[in-house]
């Protein structure tokens, strides 16, 4: 029986649940797509959207199966990531003896995301992202930072601490968190103390409105660290930024340039130099950043925030005001569960407007993202999942690496200067997965139709290099079908007419080159830029 009958039985055995009032439900299929990608970063194979199909309420089942997943690690990285911005592909000057750079600034970029990860691997609550004494390290990372490290069989990432005497709270404590968030000699470390604020309270004081009159913004001029101690319109942020800022002083330097990564506990007082504001968590003093860390982790909007973070990473939503009552059922779960993770994680793609495609109401189909955009890593994921090609510079992800500038046209972010995701189509997006896909394309047609392989053939699999559209028909529909089928995840009507239209490329390309590989490696790099392998 053909791929094609095969997947027309199933589709009228699926028996898809009704949509909750107003809303429209993708298909059991673009539901189990969806979440695969957002859980693992590729698309589900065919026997699992077939099963799905047939048995549309193991949706539940496939959540849990995606979320033991190895790759559902890396798929929480990355939408942390967004919120941390440590992943920049730079070295701040560290580099060791037998790694290269690209080696260096992922490991210094990946620290705070592997306590991440191993508090989600080991359901400890999120408040160990501060409360956390100790780092996680890979053995370049504890060279780069002289980290005592555990040592582990397989030589990966694992429990570390810092050898400076540093008192150690997670995240707020990390070299890699401050070489990202530098403070120069003025600044007083009041822009870590905004990172530290945006990171886990997703409050960034520079978004808040000052209103300045003339004299203000003179005395600014003249003095600055009086008119931020007298202005009223300074003090509705510096009066809880600066008590914020003071504990980190043990961190400071007076070049943003020459962080060492190495703790001075005589600095700790330097606080009184500038601001003279006692270190303080929001009018509560503290002694220390473990105090600090402590007093943090009990803040509501430190819970507020770890939601806000799954929820708009998962959703590709910006919170508004109308989105409250669905993210406090999410809240409620996350607190109840002793702040694990890996349940808000389930909440949020089990909820209804996860798996929404759009709303009757028109306010609420608005906020919905009803069609999303893969990420560059997604992208990249999917396509090497699809062809076996990675699209590499010099031994890079082309779309994971952002020296190359590619993510950021893909719409990704760079984690320094840009640092909000587009999840908008775009004329850079479509470039992108132009050239990829003629990349992909050739090279999948060269393997395939080689006649020195000796493994499977990738994609090309009812086809011979000896078949023509005239010659083989049948063989052509097939196989044009089975390469829409294995990049979208959606099989084609049987009325498409994309094969006929392809197979008319195929003798195009063919009438001009004179070679099959080439004339495959247009199709199939056709196939690859079909919106869909960019959208789910």
């Amino acid at each position: 029986m053909s791929a094609t009958i095969i997947l027309a039985v199933i589709a009228g055995c699926a028996t898809d649940t009704a949509a909750p009032a107003g809303l429209t439900m993708l298909s059991s299929r673009e539901q189990l797509i969806r979440l695969s990608v957002d859980l693992r970063g590729v698309h589900p194979s065919e026997t699992e959207l077939q099963y799905i199909e047939a048995n549309p309420d193991l949706y539940e089942d496939y959540v849990n199966r995606y979320m033991d997943d190895s790759r559902f690690a890396e798929r929480m990285r990355e939408v942390f990531a967004l919120r941390f911005l440590t992943r920049t592909d730079n070295t701040y000057g560290h580099m060791v003896d037998g790694a290269t750079s690209a080696e260096v600034s992922q490991v210094i970029g990946d620290e705070p995301l592997r306590l991440l990860s191993y508090i989600i691997d080991n359901d400890l609550p999120y408040s160990e992202m501060v409360l956390a004494d100790y780092t996680i390290a890979n053995p370049l990372l504890a060279e780069v930072w002289n980290l005592d490290r555990e040592e582990t069989e397989d030589g990966g990432w694992s429990i570390a601490h810092y050898t400076d005497g540093r008192p150690e709270a997670g995240i707020l404590t990390m070299n890699s968190i401050w070489s990202r968030y530098p403070s120069m000699d003025g600044n007083a470390n009041r822009h870590r103390a905004n990172a530290v604020s945006n990171m886990l309270l997703c409050d960034d004081f520079l978004s808040r409105p000052i209103v300045l009159d003339r004299a203000a913004v003179d005395q600014l001029t003249l003095d600055p660290e009086s008119a931020i101690g007298e202005n009223p319109s300074c003090q509705s942020c510096h009066s809880t930024l600066d008590p914020l800022s003071a504990h980190f002083f043990g961190f400071y330097s007076y070049d943003d340039n020459d962080f060492t990564g190495v703790y001075k506990p005589e600095l700790e007082e330097n606080w009184r130099l500038y601001a003279n504001k006692a270190p303080g968590f929001y009018g509560v003093p503290t002694a220390n950043i473990p105090e600090m860390a402590e007093l943090l982790a009990e803040d509501s909007r430190f819970m507020d925030c770890a939601v806000q973070t799954v929820w708009e990473g998962l959703t590709q939503r910006t919170i508004v005001d109308d989105d409250w009552e669905e993210i406090q059922s999410h809240r409620s779960v996350f607190v109840d569960s002793d702040q694990s993770v890996r349940t808000l994680v389930r909440s949020v793609v089990l909820s209804d407007g996860y798996r929404a495609a759009g709303s009757d109401d028109p306010e609420v189909d608005a906020r919905l993202a009803g069609l999303k955009m893969v990420s560059p890593a997604q992208f990249s994921a999917i396509i090497a999942d699809i062809t076996g090609y990675e699209w590499s510079f010099g031994g890079r992800d082309g779309l994971t690496n952002h020296g190359s500038g590619l993510p950021v046209l893909l719409g990704g972010i760079d984690g320094d200067t840009v640092t909000t995701r587009s999840y908008d189509p775009s004329v850079g997006a479509v470039f992108i997965q132009e050239r990829l896909a003629q990349s992909a394309g050739y090279a999948v047609a060269s393997h395939d139709l080689s006649s020195t392989r000796t493994d499977d053939a990738t994609l090309l699999l009812y086809v011979t290099i000896e078949d023509t559209p005239e010659s083989n028909p049948e063989a052509f529909d097939a196989q044009i079908r089975h390469l829409y089928l294995a990049a979208t995840g959606m099989p084609l009507d049987e009325d498409a007419t994309e094969p006929s239209n392809l197979m008319v490329v195929w003798e195009q390309v063919y009438s001009i080159e004179g070679s099959v590989t080439a004339a495959w490696a247009a199709v199939i790099s056709a196939v690859l830029r079909d919106p869909r392998v960019l959208t789910y």
